[in-house]
């Protein structure tokens, strides 16, 4: 194999690659504006923080790119520039599963400074270059790194250049003006010790939240006393943060990084998905370590020093992520498990990491003790109105629009609403919303949860990457199975708990093993317990309203709602349908005159019933046409729709089920 060259050519091809890359990136490419909107679809880019962006596209539209730039570079050119950026400087990522047979490139481009610092970048660059194409030797400072000041400063310039303060869903919002600092929209969340059963049956409300079945709570407690209680321990901590997506678990390692850092202890951050292939062990003594002094060759005697902050017992290791390392979960844990060990093995560890995979099966780090944060409170019984407080965070320079969200929250319709958005990333998505809107809720629940999917999808693009066809083919998996799953007829009070708790056989009856891991990466489905009775693993999908949502996108036909009218197995007997009901009716693609004809065969019916079904079909008109659900605009009802029969049917609801033999008295 022929010695890479180095050479000043290479250097200024190379040069010319990145400069284009990022101008382009900052849309301060100097090219035809048409020209470069034309390109938009196939390079596809997402700034992760204002330091690294994700790219994926293909060669040929990068040779496009260059062209419209004024610096033509062919394919090969542009393959090994690519390739000087990630093996020779070392700021580029290769994303891709894998390397060969491919036109798609995937990767992950690291400045060194803030984005639009283009001189600055440039600058390094070429330093970089020179120094490491003929690299000198580290100064070896002895005095200065054995003292623990030095190491402090080193960890905490390090947290600051990996922004760690960020907020987690500053990726997904798009504009800058709905990106925000840890400070300005964070709320206190509570920690729930959680302590999990080896077997359990499942058990869980029809809020499909649960988590805290199969746990047994020792108690609720705030971020200052969990970390009272770990600096006090003389032996090495092992915790870990575990809980479903969005719910908190990586702002929480934030906030405890500041807290330590303010004990001058030495909290280091390592997101796992960074490790690719590497050890813990090589990854702190190599990466971390050039990237925290800025020099391009790590003295021995410096790598002693650090190892032996380990053993004093003041570093703290930050393990974000263990569901996003580049590995299968099921040997994720006993992978870090095996690298705790040693020197290493002396510091504190706190990682963080999805339910799905940490009671996935038998687990390594079992001697880990496990939190997860609780949902945000809504005020309810004296409680913290944690909710609304972070509303106020997030329209901090428009209260009035924030206030507003607030208030239409309290109406009694949003109930289900209120209930999902417990989790911080489902309110920060709603918050998104009525910001963009200026104050709408969207005109049905359907299509607010339709925006909630695809930004879902497009937050998970950089880690778990999908086509149309991938996302297409996977909603409708997920929609069958969410129907099978609400179809289940159990009797009694299990009902509910049968139907948002999702046995393994019956999940991989409709998902592939490709498709359920791709379900289980995006989040849209958690593992959240063990059946005692068979061993199976128990799923469930992300909240009980996405099961809803996905299970009404997969109903084309009014008509399966009143399957089963002969006995009391209908849709519409049934308090557990209505939201999916509600969900079906707020659906686009479906044509009016359906959704009336739904309606008017439910009048139809009182001929046989007694006309309790002309009610029942009054209180779907109204909360169809006049508000509920999400319909803010209301519209007229059909005219055969009269006042006294509305006045009726308002009268008439109720969340009971419809008994057909009460009906037919």
């Amino acid at each position: 194999m022929p010695r890479p060259n180095y050479g000043n050519a290479v250097k200024q091809r190379t040069v010319q690659f990145f400069a284009v890359l990022v101008d382009y990136a900052n849309d301060e490419l100097a090219a035809d504006e048409r020209q470069l909107e034309s390109l938009q679809r196939d390079i596809q880019l997402h700034w992760q923080t204002s330091q690294r962006c994700v790219i994926r596209t293909k060669v040929r539209y990068l040779e496009q790119l260059t062209k419209l730039a004024g610096t033509t570079l062919t394919g090969e050119q542009i393959k090994e520039a690519i390739k000087c950026l990630t093996d020779f400087l070392e700021i580029v990522e290769d994303n891709r599963a894998s390397k060969g047979g491919s036109e798609t490139w995937h990767f992950t481009l690291n400045l060194w400074y803030d984005r639009f610092d283009r001189a600055a970048n440039l600058d390094r660059f070429s330093r970089e270059w020179d120094c490491r194409k003929s690299p000198q030797p580290s100064i070896d400072s002895k005095p200065a790194v054995s003292n623990l000041d030095y190491w402090w400063e080193l960890v905490r310039s390090s947290l600051n250049t990996q922004q760690y303060h960020r907020i987690t869903t500053n990726p997904l919002m798009g504009e800058d003006r709905l990106k925000f600092s840890l400070e300005e929209v964070y709320v206190p969340l509570d920690l729930m010790e959680r302590q999990r059963a080896v077997m359990f049956e499942v058990q869980a409300g029809i809020d499909g939240t649960g988590e805290e079945n199969g746990l047994n709570s020792i108690g609720d407690l705030d971020l200052d006393r969990l970390l009272d209680r770990l600096v006090t321990n003389s032996e090495p901590n092992r915790i870990g943060i575990i809980g479903e997506p969005g719910s908190g678990k990586t702002t929480c390692l934030q906030k405890l990084a500041a807290g330590l850092l303010d004990l001058q202890l030495l909290p280091i951050w390592i997101s796992l998905a960074d490790l690719q292939s590497k050890t813990l062990e090589d990854y702190l003594l190599q990466d971390w370590l050039k990237l925290a002094t800025r020099q391009i060759a790590i003295a021995p005697q410096l790598q002693q020093d650090f190892a032996s902050q380990f053993e004093s017992g003041k570093v703290w290791l930050l393990l974000d992520a263990v569901d996003e390392m580049a590995i299968d979960a099921s040997i994720a844990l006993t992978s870090i498990e095996r690298q705790l060990r040693g020197w290493i093995g002396s510091a504190h560890v706190i990682l963080t990491c999805r339910s799905n995979v940490w009671d996935s099966g038998k687990n390594a780090l079992e001697n880990f003790s496990t939190y997860r944060n609780l949902s945000l409170s809504d005020g309810y019984r004296g409680s913290p109105d944690r909710v609304r407080q972070f509303i106020q965070g997030w329209f901090r320079t428009q209260p009035n629009l924030g206030e507003n969200l607030s208030t239409e929250l309290a109406q009694p319709q949003y109930q289900r609403l209120r209930d999902a958005i417990k989790n911080p990333l489902r309110l920060a998505l709603l918050c998104r919303y009525w910001l963009l809107t200026q104050g709408k809720l969207p005109s049905t629940k359907a299509s607010l949860y339709r925006q909630f999917t695809d930004t879902i999808y497009a937050w998970k693009q950089d880690r778990f990457p999908t086509s149309l066809a991938q996302r297409q083919q996977l909603n409708s998996a997920l929609g069958k199975l969410a129907l099978q799953a609400l179809s289940l007829e159990s009797p009694g009070e299990t009902q509910e708990r049968v139907r948002f708790r999702l046995h393994e056989h019956t999940v991989l009856e409709l998902l592939s093993p490709d498709l359920l891991e791709l379900a289980l990466q995006l989040g849209w489905l958690n593992q959240v317990g063990i059946s005692a009775s068979t061993g199976a693993k128990i799923y469930a999908f992300y909240h009980s309203t996405f099961q809803e949502y996905f299970a009404a996108r997969s109903i084309d036909d009014w008509h399966y709602f009143l399957a089963g009218t002969t006995t009391n197995h209908s849709p519409i007997f049934s308090p557990y349908w209505q939201e999916t009901i509600l969900f079906w009716f707020g659906r686009a693609d479906i044509a009016v005159c359906d959704k009336e004809a739904f309606i008017g065969a439910l009048i139809d019916f009182e001929r046989s019933y007694g006309g309790v079904f002309h009610f029942y079909a009054y209180k779907l008109s109204i909360d169809y046409y006049s508000g509920g659900s999400l319909n803010l605009c209301p519209s007229k009802t059909p005219g055969n729709f009269i006042p006294y029969q509305f006045k009726m049917a308002r009268e008439h609801r109720s969340e009971k089920p419809i008994d057909r033999q009460q009906l037919l008295g």
